[in-house]
């Protein structure tokens, strides 16, 4: 139950890490520094701390953090969201290592890419489509 509660708690603190980071009145920081932060909160609540593969969880900090950083704009001429996702999704690949299941690392890579990306298409308030990326980032 606590598992959960922490889980609900933190996927909604991403989003509004998230939200916080792309909005004009806060620093980009909040998001790119926050959200793998909760992400690396869930993951040692559901997981444990394996001390052996501290660098499992620091690379996968870092992959974030350089994933939250961009929208790929660079790459494809717009922010494209579901690059963007693929890119969040990424940065936890490193995980495996840390005894996270692969189907787990697979499934939030998926949701990441397709989740984000369809979300970003058809949400047309900036607020909203934020949060709800920033929840993508965790689940």
């Amino acid at each position: 139950m606590i598992k959960l509660l922490v889980f609900l708690l933190c996927i909604s603190f991403s989003g509004v890490l998230y939200r916080m980071g792309g909005s004009a009145k806060w620093n980009t920081k909040w998001r790119d520094l926050g959200c793998p932060l909760v992400l690396l909160v869930i993951i040692l609540t559901l997981f444990g701390l394996k001390l052996d593969f501290w660098w499992a969880y620091l690379l996968t900090f870092l992959l974030s953090f350089g994933a939250l950083t961009t929208y790929y704009d660079w790459l494809f001429g717009y922010d494209n969201y579901y690059a963007h996702g693929l890119g969040c999704g990424l940065a936890g690949i490193s995980l495996v290592w840390a005894d996270v299941p692969l189907w787990i690392i697979l499934a939030r890579l998926t949701l990441c890419t397709i989740g984000m990306g369809l979300w970003s298409k058809y949400t047309k308030n900036d607020v909203v489509e934020e949060i709800g990326r920033g929840v993508f980032f965790i689940l």
